[in-house]
């Protein structure tokens, strides 16, 4: 295992989450064989058509685009409220597999001072997150960018929880639900304090980041403004020269690279299909040492890449020995607000 003593690297290793980073983790679906659905296949996952047509509506190619319209309807208003209740309903029912999940390797592979940033609904990650809690000190900040049906929010308290406990441990009041659905041409994500503050803290890691991992989010036109904050702040980044990015999609290299292209600087962008292709399965937990070694030091690191575990209990007993080189090294990690529970 490479050690950190001589070349410790505390910018954040930021990893940003789309919907295609659950559907790769979980290709088969939820522990219940519930799937994983994109917003081109929301319609037929969560039986949505007969609701749609029995409000007279029939088109089915854009969800965005459709819910946009429904929103600015107000004869649709109830429609709407239903659509917002049977979306919220399907993914808070979703349950992760008892074995390793691609989302368990994710969070064990970065540190207190990384950054997870998802722009999901389901709840996969954080039960991911929750049953390595043994870890909580040592594990990455975790950034909700549209909502999530596994978080809720005390008003009174001013603190998110896991919305699946139901109440506030503090006051026992019961936990209001994170908005998730937001109208295309308005995505005012600044009309919800928990929202904005996600928002906030991810433009305070692009600042930082040392390494960035763009997996299954491919900034669609709907998100225009949202990926013209991203690069924005990226570009304040005074390591922005020596930083990497890399991005984990299936679409055709060339597609990416020309969609990315005004976020990389130079060519420093790598392009996989595969999480297992990445850095962070590849140097976990040292991603940003290994980097830095490579780049400044031109010595590059030998691989310590992750083994295949057959369950939680493996995993904990091979990570155990980094964690225990970490705290000889004191506290880390970047102060960010919505992560204040």
């Amino acid at each position: 295992m490479p050690t950190i003593p001589n070349l410790k690297n505390e910018l954040p290793h930021l990893v940003i989450l789309g919907a295609g980073a659950s559907l790769a983790a979980f290709p088969e679906g939820d522990k219940n064989g519930k799937a994983l659905p994109l917003m081109s296949s929301l319609f037929t996952d969560l039986n949505l058509t007969n609701t749609l047509k029995k409000s007279h509506v029939n088109s089915f190619d854009n969800f965005e685009i459709l819910y946009e319209a429904i929103n600015n309807d107000p004869s649709k208003k109830k429609l709407q409220i239903t659509l917002e209740e049977k979306i919220s309903r399907y993914f808070y029912g979703m349950k992760i597999l008892s074995t390793p999940t691609l989302y368990d390797y994710l969070i064990l592979s970065l540190r207190k001072k990384d950054v997870i940033a998802t722009f999901n609904w389901d709840p996969l990650l954080l039960q991911s997150a929750r049953r390595h809690k043994k870890y909580k000190d040592h594990l990455p900040a975790i950034l909700f960018l549209h909502g999530n049906v596994a978080v809720g929010i005390c008003s009174s308290c001013n603190i998110m929880g896991y919305k699946y406990n139901k109440r506030c441990h503090r006051c026992l009041k019961t936990f209001e639900s994170m908005p998730l659905l937001y109208p295309v041409g308005k995505k005012k994500y600044s009309d919800d304090k928990n929202i904005s503050n996600a928002w906030s803290d991810l433009a305070i890691s692009l600042k930082q980041a040392y390494y960035v991992t763009i997996f299954g989010y491919s900034a669609p036109v709907s998100d225009f403004d949202a990926k013209t904050l991203m690069t924005k702040s990226f570009n304040k980044n005074k390591s922005h020269e020596f930083s990497q990015v890399e991005i984990i999609d299936i679409k055709p290299e060339p597609e990416i690279t020309d969609n990315w292209r005004d976020f990389f600087y130079h060519h420093h962008y790598d392009v996989m299909d595969n999480f297992n292709k990445s850095q962070l399965w590849w140097h976990p937990r040292r991603s940003c040492e290994a980097h830095a070694s490579a780049l400044l030091m031109n010595s590059p690191w030998p691989y310590d890449p992750f083994p295949l575990f057959n369950s939680i209990s493996e995993m904990h007993d091979w990570i155990n020995p980094f964690i225990n080189e970490e705290k000889k090294h004191g506290k880390e990690g970047i102060e960010l607000s919505s992560c204040k529970h």
